[in-house]
């Protein structure tokens, strides 16, 4: 049998904390060395832009990649929870067959309607060659993500965190050292730009793949070699990861129409864009480590019928994390002019930059609460209440708030982040009073 979870949030969320930053660091890679390609050299301009326009368009059909993966993480923390192993098991094989078809499809839709989705959101011309170039080999590799995340799901949930860590950490440095060689063009290879990186990036994940089969040989006993796929387990994955995935679907359509009206404001706020976007992600992965760990927890809690500990867990989580990421909020603001400064030079996207950091506060606060109770509401087996608010929430009082702010205001940039900060917080609120309302008791997804 599987070792007992330790319930400590802070033990837990350690290795989920450091695995999101050196995952997230990643995309950060990619962006600062294209920045610098960019620098150098006149006829890749527009490749951060073009990065941005991609980004938003893989994550717009990437996020049904948590479809199997969230199912999994939580239907496999009750049945551990409950001390019944051989079905969290069931539940990990049968996942990793359907995780397969869905990377399959995600990766062949963008392949084949990535040039007309940029030009749905109004990506300038200009780049819009460079912007397939950065997704095709990316979408690719999300075949390999789609798999190595139902995998890691899994290692989670069995508390094997700092495996799952130690494998991200591994891939980052091969990633350096694949965009050195892709992006500029070392050791006889040509010189990519943006399709380098993104070839470095499609590597990295299938070797990351590799590796999760063997972790899962090796600290689950279970060989993708002797797959097996039942029906039940199916549904009850589907049960929690549909939800999610149209919640994250819904966020992700919600960021599409975002950028609509950033490609609107010119090339120079689209950069700006992925630069803040950039440095808001490093905050955000504080709400999100916290918010898996909890999660699991309260996964086991709810296998276990102790209610009372769910609810207590998930309130403290919550306070450490507003702590937490408020003060981070307020370094990053201190060293807002350095870090700009670091991406780059042009004094207008440094002063934007800079305009949108010093309210993110309302946005990271509204974020915490939606990522930590909004994962725990989902592991007590309460998916649909989530969904349901995210759609009226995001895209009425997102899109519509993003709108009047920067176009009807004419603040910009910044508006759009006022309106994104405004709909965090108010749907943030409401799922807080779900959490304290205990709607959520008697809906585990393992009983009966």
């Amino acid at each position: 049998m599987h070792k007992k979870l330790q319930k400590n949030i802070f033990i837990l969320t350690l290795p989920i904390f450091i695995e999101l930053t050196f995952f997230i660091l990643m995309g950060s890679v990619d962006t600062i060395m294209i920045s610098n390609y960019e620098k150098v050299n006149s006829f890749a301009y527009g490749s951060v832009a073009a990065v941005g326009n991609a980004s938003t368009v893989i994550n717009l059909f990437g996020v049904l990649l948590n479809v199997v993966s969230t199912g999994i993480s939580v239907v496999v923390s009750q049945y551990l929870g409950a001390k019944k192993e051989s079905d969290a098991k069931k539940t990990i094989l049968t996942g990793i067959i359907l995780q397969f078809f869905i990377g399959l499809l995600i990766a062949s839709s963008l392949l084949l309607l990535g040039n007309a989705l940029f030009r749905l959101i109004g990506t300038p011309e200009e780049i819009v060659q460079l912007s397939y170039k950065y997704l095709f080999f990316t979408a690719i590799s999300l075949l390999f993500v789609s798999i190595s995340n139902a995998i890691s799901a899994s290692l989670r949930s069995y508390g094997r965190t700092t495996e799952v860590m130690i494998t991200v950490i591994v891939a980052n440095i091969f990633n350096i050292v694949f965009n050195f060689i892709f992006i500029y063009g070392y050791f006889g290879v040509p010189e990519l730009g943006i399709a380098g990186a993104a070839l470095s990036t499609m590597l990295m994940r299938f070797m990351t793949m590799m590796v999760s089969f063997i972790l899962l040989r090796k600290l689950i006993g279970l060989s993708i070699f002797k797959l097996e796929f039942h029906i039940t387990y199916m549904q009850k994955i589907l049960k929690v990861g549909v939800p999610s995935a149209l919640e994250n679907m819904t966020y992700n359509v919600l960021q599409f129409v975002i950028l609509s009206f950033v490609n609107k404001l010119g090339t120079e706020m689209i950069t700006a864009r992925t630069y803040i976007n950039t440095m808001l992600s490093y905050i955000y992965l504080f709400s999100a480590a916290f918010a898996s760990a909890n999660a699991i927890i309260t996964g086991y809690y709810i296998g276990e019928e102790d209610n009372i500990g769910a609810y207590k867990n998930t309130i403290k989580t919550t306070i450490y994390t507003l702590l937490i990421v408020s003060t981070a909020v307020i370094m990053v603001n201190l060293l807002s002019t350095p870090i700009a400064n670091f991406f780059t030079k042009d004094a207008l996207i440094i002063k934007t930059v800079k305009q949108v950091l010093m309210f993110a506060i309302i946005l990271e606060v509204g974020r915490v609460l939606n990522l930590v109770i909004i994962q725990s509401l989902r592991a007590t087996g309460d998916t649909t209440f989530p969904l349901v608010m995210a759609i009226f929430s995001m895209l009425g009082i997102g899109i519509t708030g993003a709108y009047l702010y920067s176009n009807v205001l004419g603040l910009g940039l910044f508006g759009i982040y006022l309106g994104l900060a405004t709909e965090e917080l108010f749907r943030g609120l409401v799922m807080t009073h779900r959490w304290l309302s205990k709607a959520w008791v008697n809906k585990s997804l393992i009983r009966g």
